[in-house]
């Protein structure tokens, strides 16, 4: 767990002289770069890799493209996958989604507190709903379930702080639940509810 440090372009120098691959790797709010990714996705710890938390690093700008090949270099081995926080917009989570989807065995999605529209979390779920070792999704408030007062883009401060119509909001969980339903995918969680689930360690998975 290297969580809350500045590594910036450092993951080469961390990890390139384990000689075991790692099998759970937690980078949340590490600033990383593209050449981090670069590294992991070349290294011989993303092939083994069943844990990768990556929230709180901006995947909507540089990051993005080297994360679709990080995802599809791990898609063998991924269990869990945690990018929440990371300022992805619909458009950014349209271009993840289809090396998220070749994340087969993935059982945890979190992407809660990113700007994500209505229309993108029900995208999310059509796309993903065929992964079926896909148990539980932690998903953000959509951005128009909030008060005319949001800023745009919203930071992750803002959608956590800021104001839910709890009826609009009611309204796309059913929309979420019917569509995990007619799929026959009610074994699926999908919850805004950050609160542990027993599900959430991949040791326990």
């Amino acid at each position: 767990n290297l969580g809350s440090s500045r590594l910036s372009g450092k993951l080469r120098q961390l990890l390139g002289d384990l000689r075991s691959p790692l099998e759970s790797l937690e980078l949340a709010f590490c600033y990383l770069l593209p050449n981090d990714f670069a590294y992991l996705s070349q290294s011989l710890h993303t092939s083994a890799l069943k844990k990768l938390d990556l929230s709180g690093n901006n995947l909507s700008d540089s990051l993005l493209q080297p994360l679709q090949g990080l995802l599809t270099e791990a898609a063998a081995s991924l269990l869990h996958l945690d990018i929440m926080e990371c300022r992805l917009m619909d458009s950014h989570l349209n271009l993840l989604l289809p090396a998220l989807c070749r994340c087969t065995h993935l059982r945890y999605l979190g992407v809660f507190g990113n700007p994500i529209s209505a229309k993108g979390v029900k995208n999310l779920l059509h796309k993903t709903v065929g992964l079926l070792d896909l148990r539980l999704v932690i998903y953000p408030y959509p951005v128009d379930c909030y008060g005319d007062d949001l800023p745009w883009p919203p930071t992750s401060s803002n959608l956590l702080n800021g104001s839910v119509d709890e009826e609009k909001f009611s309204r796309v969980s059913n929309e979420l639940q019917q569509m995990l339903l007619s799929a026959n995918r009610g074994d699926a969680i999908w919850t805004t509810n950050l609160c542990r689930h027993n599900s959430l360690d991949y040791f326990s998975l």
